[in-house]
């Protein structure tokens, strides 16, 4: 029987390479290698959690509304101690943040989830946010952000387990891209320079996944993405539909029996389509076939595996079906308490409409949509946890990427009046060496430690520089938990290095200059009234560094907030 599944697995991958030949189409990849500029932790809108990865400074980012904070990735080879506090930690069924601040206010977050019955669990999700101030830093400025999210899951069926959802998400911005004070302007030119972006999701998700975990048995698992976006008259439009299945295979083919090999394969299809006002539409169709083989002992990881993906934009020309490494591998030594690593990758990633404006909600009315391909990735370094209480890492990575994407303004000129508000994304082909270090350290029993510094040289094939992508970061982040009710931390993020254009009114003349760097400092306090019950206060950007994220993008300088967060 076990044999029969062999052959039904191998010809299963055979098949779809063949398929994916003879259709000459493309797939795309799992996972991001999308560097941009790493974003500022302006305020944490879930509970304090205590972390149990391993992080590490990066040039991958997911921007989250204002949770605008760097993200990190590689697992530690042990999780650390860390101390949380119970209230702030605790499963819960229903969370609930409020707050109010002298910029960002105000504030509502409520999670709710919990069973129906033995088998079926809900979620409900409800979040607000704004800012009802204001930002002036550099412009004039607002925003809104709403959102509700409801989902099933159910675990009735025999090794499987099924969940889904819908979502809706509401975000609106306003940016005049130019400081008013002083100017005598009327109220209909500065709609026509600023006019407000108001931005709708919609979308469903669906996904199953086995459950089994018995050797020989094979694990299947599925996902449906679908979202549509719309906006102001003036903005574009977005339909999106994802697909993705896995199936793979644990069998202890040799070796000890409690280190199995494992093999798979992963497949997926996207399709998008997007409108503009002033231009075409654009469908795109992307495909990805992943098999692999894992295997594993006491000393050594190994990941062998290949990618062939592709993507068509219908209308276009171009190359289709492309092949990329898949390998990642680790050696332990000294008791497993070092592990040095390495690893080649690579592959396309259509990137929507929707990620776009997620990051850069400013983008103009007007967009061209492209498929950004890493054609070679490289990681590799050494983690280790000599010191129990200390967790460090150094590490290097290369990225040479085709198409990505790097936002620049354009200016908008009514009457005197000139504003750069607006931004296009132009697409370069660039390379960049990282250097990473991260260190966590448990000091004194009730002292965190969290940091990490990261440089990274850029080479841009026609930009003269890679623009708003810092060339050094660093961070740092303290918790102190003094008592069981009260918890103290405080967190400082740098950034230099980084470069803007600003194209003159007639777009004659490429003006690149290099921005001031980022120095955000922050800090906060949490404390434990009841069991149930925990005010808190933060102050952020303490210094009021007056920086930008993009030219004229609003930033927050000294902001103070306060609020409760209630479990029950």
């Amino acid at each position: 029987m076990i044999r029969i599944k062999h052959i039904f697995l191998g010809l299963g991958m055979l098949l779809s390479l063949n398929l994916i030949a003879q259709h000459n189409e493309e797939v795309t990849i799992e996972g991001t290698y999308r560097p941009k500029v790493n974003k500022v932790n302006k305020i944490q809108l879930t509970p304090e959690k205590p972390e149990t990865t391993f992080s590490m400074p990066s040039s991958e980012v997911q921007m989250l509304d204002i949770d605008r904070r760097v993200l990190h990735h590689f697992d530690k080879l042990s999780p650390l101690p860390f101390k949380a506090k119970e209230s702030l930690d605790g499963a819960t069924k229903n969370f609930l943040l409020a707050g109010i601040g002298t910029r960002l206010s105000p504030v509502f977050l409520y999670n709710h989830n919990s069973k129906l019955s033995k088998t079926l669990g809900l979620g409900v999700g409800i979040k607000h946010l704004s800012s009802w101030l204001g930002i002036k830093d550099y412009a004039y400025s607002g925003f809104m952000n709403n959102a509700f999210d409801l989902s099933l899951t159910s675990s009735r069926f025999s090794n499987l387990q099924v969940g889904g959802g819908v979502y809706y998400k509401n975000d609106m911005v306003h940016d005049y891209g130019f400081n008013t004070a002083g100017l005598t302007i009327d109220e209909a030119t500065l709609d026509q320079l600023a006019p407000r972006k108001m931005y709708n999701t919609v979308g469903a998700r669906f996904g199953l996944a086995s459950t089994n975990t018995r050797t020989g048995d094979s694990k299947h698992n599925l996902s449906l993405d679908y979202h549509y976006l719309f906006g102001s008259p003036e903005l574009g439009m977005e339909h999106f539909a994802g697909l993705d299945y896995g199936v793979s295979l644990t069998e202890s083919w040799w070796g000890k029996k409690n280190h199995p090999q494992r093999l798979g394969t992963a497949m997926a299809f996207q399709f998008d389509h997007t409108a503009f006002p002033w231009s075409l539409a654009t469908n795109r169709m992307m495909f990805k076939l992943n098999p692999y083989f894992e295997m594993k002992d006491d000393f050594y990881r190994l990941h062998l595996g290949v990618r062939l993906d592709g993507a068509k934009t219908l209308g276009k020309t171009g190359r289709l079906l492309s092949v990329h490494p898949d390998l990642k591998g680790s050696l332990f030594v000294l008791d497993n308490s070092v592990e040095f690593y390495a690893g080649l990758n690579g592959g396309r990633k259509l990137y929507t409409y929707s990620e776009l404006v997620t990051e850069n909600p400013f983008l103009g009315p007007d967009i061209v949509m492209e498929v950004t391909k890493v054609k070679l990735g490289f990681e590799g370094g050494v983690r280790t946890n000599l010191m129990k209480t200390m967790d460090l890492h150094a590490g290097v990575r290369y990225r040479h990427t085709a198409n990505d994407p790097f936002f620049i303004p354009y200016p908008q000129t009514v009457g005197s009046y000139t504003a750069y508000n607006r931004f296009y994304v132009f697409y370069d082909e660039s390379r960049v060496v990282s250097v990473l270090a991260d260190l966590r350290w448990l000091a004194f029993d009730k002292v965190t430690i969290d940091a990490g510094f990261a440089y990274h040289k850029y080479h841009t094939a026609v930009l003269d520089h890679a623009l708003y992508r810092p060339k050094t970061e660093a961070r740092l982040k303290l918790n102190y938990d003094p008592t069981q009710r009260l918890s103290l931390y405080s967190s400082f993020l740098f950034q230099g290095g980084r470069y803007a254009r600003l194209d003159s009114p007639l777009l004659t003349v490429a003006n690149t200059y290099k921005l001031k760097p980022v120095m955000d400092l922050g800090i906060g306090v949490d404390y434990k009234v009841r069991e149930e019950l925990t005010v808190f206060g933060k102050i952020d950007n303490l210094l009021h560094q007056r920086y930008e994220l993009y030219a004229n993008y609003p930033v927050t300088g000294f902001q103070l907030f306060a609020g409760v967060k209630m479990r029950f």
